[in-house]
């Protein structure tokens, strides 16, 4: 079988449109050779975003800078309290293997007293949780607050020291920082002392500025044993190893 012959096919060509895309061309090849500017990326923060759910530690230098912080920054109604009180503190524990156990630091820190851990006791965790829901108008309740005592050795139980707390001010002023406190004093909570959801809604609780006239945080600050729940989106925490040093320069 013979082959059949390779048909050409001749393409006419169009010089003026050859001659056009030229500037085209050469317009491109000049465009790939300049260099590209560095454009900073939207999505990168040249500040570290911390996670509010994190507890979050910063370490003071010395004493010093600790009653500088107090005197800009801590509550005005906790130190008049403190003050009216002859100087009693409230108290929370402190590890003992933490650096910040020898200095000054400020914690930031969400709330854990709805959390079963915290006591090790789901008896504790419902006690809260029903008194969150007889607080739950107020402007601090176990959802939002820490719990701090006036005993320096019932403080030491939840740590290896114990250190003296000094709410901070917060983006809101004066309105960051809360206190409550039972009427009667005493323990929220305690292995020797508990409640059932019945007690938590029953309970006796005086809200800072919302109970007027009452048991006052002054009253609160010389008890014995008085647990105060208070809400700060920061606080001071100063060891008792200062506390000496604290007082005088207070």
């Amino acid at each position: 079988m013979s082959s059949k012959p390779t048909e050409t096919t001749s393409i006419p060509i169009n010089r003026r449109q050859i001659l056009s895309s030229i500037p085209f061309i050469a317009a491109v090849t000049a465009s790939s050779q300049i260099p590209r500017l560095n454009t900073p990326n939207i999505f990168e923060s040249a500040t570290p975003i911390t996670d509010p759910t994190v507890p979050q530690t910063t370490t003071l230098s010395s004493l010093n800078e600790a009653l500088q912080t107090i005197s800009s920054s801590c509550d005005r109604r906790y130190l008049h309290a403190v003050v009216a009180s002859d100087y009693k503190f409230m108290y929370r524990g402190l590890p003992a293997n933490e650096k910040s156990s020898t200095l000054p630091s400020i914690q930031s820190e969400p709330s854990d007293l709805l959390l079963p851990s915290t006591y090790g006791s789901i008896e504790a965790a419902n006690f809260f949780a029903a008194l969150e829901e007889q607080m739950q108008s107020q402007p601090v309740k176990p959802s939002n607050g820490h719990l701090a005592v006036t005993n320096v050795d019932a403080a030491k139980v939840w740590g290896g020291e114990a250190a003296s707390i000094w709410p901070l001010l917060g983006g809101e002023g004066e309105n960051s920082v809360h206190f409550a406190w039972l009427e009667d004093g005493g323990e929220f909570w305690s292995d020797q002392k508990k409640r059932n959801r019945d007690d938590a809604s029953n309970m006796k609780v005086i809200v800072d500025g919302v109970d007027c006239g009452r048991f006052s945080l002054e009253d609160a600050l010389e008890g014995d044993n008085v647990e105060i729940l208070f809400r700060a989106d920061r606080f001071l925490m100063v060891p008792v190893s200062m506390e000496e040093e604290l007082l005088q320069g207070l």
